[in-house]
């Protein structure tokens, strides 16, 4: 399972880690560091150190989105964000509908 910075932080936020415990765990997933190596330098058990990443990994596995669906981030013009964001609740109200139907704003053009 892959662990990005924007997951570790919302992970973080929702556990209300202390700022060790996160550095931690940014140590184990970002930096690819062995847990030995992190639970010596910050004077832990190994066990310890298996803890926080079990808990982080328990957290990242309730975010997992379904099989067969992904995430998006849009960025660019507001009105060009809007119009897609309702085209993609249409879509998800009635996940039946045509797919290449209009965009807010587009009307189809009839044949010549």
């Amino acid at each position: 399972m892959i662990v990005d910075e924007l997951l570790l932080e919302r992970v973080a936020r929702e556990r209300r880690f202390d700022a060790r415990t996160v550095e931690i765990a940014r140590r184990l997933f970002l930096g690819n560091e062995a847990p030995r190596k992190v639970a010596k330098e910050f004077a832990l058990i190994d066990k310890r150190i298996y803890a926080i990443r079990a808990e982080v990994l328990k957290q990242v596995e309730r975010y997992a989105l379904p099989e067969g669906w992904s995430e998006v981030t849009l960025r660019g013009p507001a009105d060009v964000v809007k119009a897609t964001q309702a085209f993609f609740n249409r879509r998800m109200r009635d996940p039946a509908a045509d797919a290449s139907g209009p965009v807010a704003g587009e009307a189809r053009q009839a044949a010549p």
